[in-house]
């Protein structure tokens, strides 16, 4: 008899770990004291006891305790985190003499603003980063660089409507707005100056919103398209294309992997480069949980090829989720994250069944179908919680755009990395290679795809009972022909009575 799925180690851990990060954030959500987190140890330990009498397998038994230990690791980290941020060494409203380096720069609806890290307030470490909005714009103000200034302060809340606030995830503890001017000094900064190079490359050669998309399409920042121009991405479904995840590091990657195996080159020597290749690559896009994501997840690709091992898409997923929450337990409540996770989840889960029904076609077109509609709806209850509303036009643009958005970025990507080495010869190439971005942007702004929005909402059980769709139509499942049929039609069942539930409770 088959199991019903084939147990891996690395997705129990990572199901452990997130549990663990949601029991701490629970904790510090009520106020209640973080020693509850030994709490998993007498239940952990009724359970080892009943598998040890009960269990016909030792290996469960190695297993609990391991997951007991990763849960109570979450939840430490988790609570550790939350409570540091709420820990504040500035007064609200005192006025400081600020020294910091720039860490990101962007515009928002308040205007520019700087992003600073390794922050001093009167000569004492501050032990967060400080959001900095300038009146009198940023210029001269470059990431990498040191600036000095002098305002007042303003922090912020752990939570915001009852919700955690969005700066805790990256550490913004304060903001400050500068009115008397800032002085900023040159500080060198290699991932700051390539990404500087980059944007005078697109920017001095091509018109000023089809740059913008280029450079968030290279490298993940989208502060410089404009709100309409993003919003028209969001209506299309396909915004996700400058997240710089696997659709990026996995082009880099694979161009290189291709290149290195032309050339014949030593299989150790082409591992190592490559790996190399796109932790810089993650480097230059500022380290984005994305890109991090599938950077982690090319290195273990890379890693069981040299030692002939199997690759397992859902092990590799586990490990950079695991990886990611012990550094950044907050990450878990990360939009980005999460669309990161489930888009790639998506795509393991469902692509083949959604490609096998097209197998009499060419096969790159079955592929780019099945891995597009297996990311938006790996995606859609992410979407929905998140933002309320899914593109009705997204599943046709995932098929037919993203891939044509995929051979864009290949060649983008080679011609400005040459025309940033060689300066001179980007007049001649920059222009012309980004007129089928052009296209692409007109026709996205010209489609009215606004009114193809489908609202709803996501999370919580309709969460739950989605994935059990999903599952059911998956193949991870061994399950009968009839037996698969009734659990997806069961769980559907629940799923659309609970939207009607939610709808009716609303109204």
């Amino acid at each position: 008899m088959k199991k019903l799925f084939n147990a891996r180690i690395p997705v129990l851990l990572a199901i452990a770990l997130v549990a663990g990060v949601l029991f701490g954030y629970l904790l510090v959500y009520l106020g209640i004291s973080m020693l509850w987190i030994i709490a998993v140890v007498p239940v952990a330990a009724i359970i080892f006891i009943l598998c040890a009498v009960f269990a016909k397998r030792s290996r469960i038994l190695i297993i609990l305790p391991i997951l007991a230990a990763f849960i109570i690791l979450g939840g430490a980290l988790c609570g550790a985190r939350l409570l540091n941020y709420s820990l504040k060494t500035l007064d609200d409203g005192a006025t400081y003499t600020f020294s910091a380096s720039v860490y990101e720069k962007g515009e928002s609806a308040y205007g520019e603003y700087l992003i600073l890290s390794g922050v001093k307030a009167d000569g004492k470490n501050v032990g967060g980063k400080i959001i900095a909005y300038l009146t009198d714009g940023a210029d001269g103000c470059e990431v990498g660089y040191k600036v000095t200034f002098t305002s007042s302060v303003s922090g912020y809340g752990l939570f915001t409507d009852g919700k955690l606030n969005y700066n805790v995830q990256d550490n913004i503890k304060y903001s400050v707005k500068i009115e008397d001017g800032i002085s900023a000094s040159y500080r060198f900064s290699l991932f700051g100056t390539i990404r500087s190079a980059v944007r005078k490359t697109l920017f001095d050669n091509c018109d000023g919103d089809v740059a913008a998309v280029a450079y968030a399409m290279l490298t993940g920042n989208t502060q410089g398209i404009e709100n309409s121009s993003m919003q028209t991405f969001r209506y299309g479904g396909i915004a996700h294309i400058f997240a710089v995840s696997g659709l990026h590091i996995g082009i880099a990657y694979g161009i290189l992997t291709f290149f290195f195996k032309k050339v014949r080159l030593n299989k150790y020597a082409a591992a190592a480069i490559c790996i190399a290749a796109v932790i810089f690559y993650a480097g230059i896009c500022g380290f984005t949980l994305s890109s991090v994501r599938a950077v982690i997840m090319c290195a273990v690709s890379a890693i069981a090829k040299l030692f002939h091992q199997k690759y397992d898409s859902f092990n590799a997923l586990s490990l950079a989720v695991i990886l990611i929450l012990v550094i950044s337990p907050v990450s878990l409540f990360s939009v980005g994250f999460q669309l990161s996770v489930c888009a790639v989840g998506g795509i393991i889960l469902l692509s083949k069944q959604i490609a096998r029904p097209l197998k009499k076609a060419p096969r790159f077109i079955s592929s780019a179908v099945g891995v597009s509609l297996g990311a938006q709806f790996g995606t859609l209850p992410v979407m929905l919680a998140g933002f309320g509303y899914i593109s009705g036009a997204g599943l046709l643009l995932n098929v037919i755009i993203v891939p044509i958005l995929s051979i864009i970025f290949e060649v983008l990507f080679v011609s400005v990395t040459l025309c940033t080495i060689l300066p001179f010869a980007a007049p001649f190439i920059i222009p012309y290679v980004t007129l089928p971005l052009q296209a692409v942007l007109s026709f996205l702004v010209g489609a009215g795809f606004e009114k193809a929005l489908l609202y709803g909402f996501g999370g919580g059980l309709f969460g739950l009972f989605y994935l059990i769709c999903v599952l059911a139509v998956s193949d991870k499942l061994n399950l009968k022909p009839i037996m698969r049929i009734g659990v997806f039609a069961g769980s559907l069942c629940l799923l659309c009575a609970y939207s009607l539930w939610q709808v009716y409770s609303t109204v």
